[in-house]
């Protein structure tokens, strides 16, 4: 926020001809609310059935160009006082690992039992620049039913629910997402609503940006202080939408569930509370065995690919060369992860963020529902492994500081070679599919549940095809969605439930009569709520098993 008095910023909107409705819900000429935040003016635009306002591309933070590049955010104090209707998006450089060109047509061929048809003509060319890409580009949407602004007396402190988008931490935005079906789900039967607000932070080389020897200015883990960031920037400012500061429930699912532990685990669990009151983590995705060694080893791959001695050097860079190293290394990266990303950085991470989860090193003020999905590691698995020494040596690129008696270990005893039955898999890519799923994923929700004492609530998504990320779908469900893999419709019924226990919590947390209830606490016998075709089922969870323990202790001794 500008450190300009409020009396200079009057003379400067009555300069530009602004209505000067400083720091409140205000009013506009033209019928449309405008909100006033001193450094910013905008205007909401309201959706097509007439519920709520959009007020879309926010800045949160100073653009993070030039020499504040690698660095942590600022606040905004630059000054613009044009109308901002919210039209122009922009969203972080963007970047994909190579092995998704293997592993996603395997998984596709997977699900539907039929091998993909062959390619006809030539390959398709690069696709063309993203207009929208930017560093500058720490902007957030904020949602907010009408009656904030129209309604009299006006709403106010309604519950917020902030989506922190996935995408590896190397891709994804906040304009990826359709929230409107899930925010008509907070009208139905007469209920206010809530605010609703989707988050960019920077990602892969700018968001995580590897640190040379001498780099002492350089955050390793922007792109989590970027969503810290935005976090606070809500406290401080959402009731000026009519959002209740102390009544903020994060979600987000794969990059965004474990960008939420992370916020739950940031400074060891030791640095004040987290700034929200309520969590959901979807499928957390972490990449395990993460030390400070990993990430010099990505700080030695960045210097060979840009041919510079010090990220000062590459902090001078042009946008476009660094766009292009940013692709390059990502896109390089070993199957499962993606070079960038959270690391130890002995500030923000003092230690594995797996370990401080299951270790309890978490703020234990916050309500907590974490789940995953049943068959999580298809995503990542490469079918070209075949045999035990290829498997040990994906393991091994995926975790180089771990010892070869660890990955070891793994291939013999953890998931041993046995595809006579015994084991819960009878073929290589099975077994591959399985140490993926629950090292990368399941046993991040395990460790979540032991962090918490076992009072977290549960759940298992079991519906077919219960990849990564296909709960997304009704998570932010609209009338006539279809299953974006199987292009199948999906079930009005479980989305009316999915949409309904998220927006149950956001409003009322786990008080008697939210449908979030239904998720039963983990507990020491490790309850979860099986979702699944033809009802959903109370169990076991699959993750409290052997293999978890070498996931959360056995890794780490």
């Amino acid at each position: 926020m500008s450190r300009f008095s409020a009396g200079v910023l009057a003379f400067a909107a009555l300069a530009a001809g602004l209505p000067q409705s400083f720091g409140g819900g205000g009013g506009s000429s033209s019928g449309a609310p405008i909100v006033d935040l001193f450094s910013t003016v905008h205007r909401g635009a309201l959706d097509a059935n007439s519920t709520y306002y959009s007020f879309d591309n926010i800045p949160y933070a100073e653009p993070p160009v030039g020499l504040f590049r690698f660095r942590q955010p600022l606040p905004k104090l630059t000054i613009n006082r044009t109308v901002n209707d919210g039209s122009v998006t922009k969203i972080c450089p963007q970047a994909n690992p190579a092995w998704f060109g293997i592993s996603v047509p395997f998984m596709i061929e997977t699900i539907t039992g039929q091998p993909l048809p062959p390619p006809t003509g030539p390959p398709p060319g690069p696709p063309p620049p993203d207009p929208r890409v930017s560093e500058d580009c720490l902007y957030l949407d904020i949602k907010t039913p009408k009656g904030v602004f129209d309604a009299s007396p006006k709403l106010k402190k309604l519950p917020v629910l902030v989506w922190i988008h996935g995408g590896g931490f190397a891709g994804g935005s906040k304009s990826d997402i359709n929230p409107a079906g899930l925010i008509s789900k907070g009208f139905e039967n007469g209920k206010p609503g809530f605010v609703y607000i989707g988050i960019n932070y920077r990602l892969g080389l700018f968001g995580f940006p590897p640190r040379g020897p001498f780099d002492f200015d350089v955050a390793t883990n922007a792109g989590l202080l970027d969503q810290r960031f935005a976090l606070n920037w809500i406290k401080d400012n959402i009731d000026k939408f009519g959002g209740d500061p102390d009544k903020v429930t994060v979600f987000g699912e794969s990059a965004g569930a474990s960008s939420i532990a992370a916020q739950l685990a940031a400074y060891g669990g030791n640095n004040g509370v987290a700034p929200f009151e309520r969590a959901i983590l979807q499928s957390p995705a972490i990449r395990p065995a993460t030390d400070a060694a990993v990430y010099a080893e990505v700080w030695q791959k960045f210097k060979t690919a840009a041919n510079v001695l010090s990220m000062a050097h590459a902090r001078l860079l042009s946008t476009t060369q660094l766009q292009a190293l940013n692709a390059q290394v990502a896109g390089s990266a070993s199957f499962a992860h993606f070079n960038f990303g959270p690391n130890v950085d002995g500030f923000f991470f003092p230690d594995d963020l797996a370990r401080s989860l299951a270790r309890g090193k978490v703020d234990k003020t916050v309500e907590v529902i974490v789940g995953y999905n049943g068959w999580e590691g298809l995503l990542f698995t490469d079918p070209r492994v075949q045999d035990n020494t290829a498997f040990k040596a994906l393991f091994q690129d995926l975790m180089p500081s771990t010892s070869a008696a660890k990955i070891n270990q793994l291939a013999t005893t953890v998931y041993p070679e046995d595809f006579s039955g015994a084991q819960p898999y009878t073929t290589q890519s099975q077994r591959l599919t399985l140490a993926l799923g629950e090292g990368l994923v399941n046993c991040n929700a395990f460790a979540t549940h032991l962090g918490y004492g076992n009072q977290t609530r549960a759940y298992l998504y079991d519906l077919f095809p219960a990849i990564h990320a296909a709960d997304v779908g009704y998570s932010f469900y609209n009338t006539g969605a279809v299953d974006s893999f199987s292009g199948m419709p999906l079930d009005p019924t479980v989305a009316a439930f999915w949409q309904g226990w998220i927006t149950d919590f956001a409003v009322s947390g786990s008080q008697a009569g939210s449908t979030a209830t239904l998720l039963p606490k983990y507990t020491s016998a490790g309850k979860t709520l099986k979702v699944r075709t033809g009802g959903n089922v109370l169990g076991d969870d699959p993750a409290r098993n052997a293999r978890c323990r070498f996931w959360v202790d056995g890794l780490y001794a």
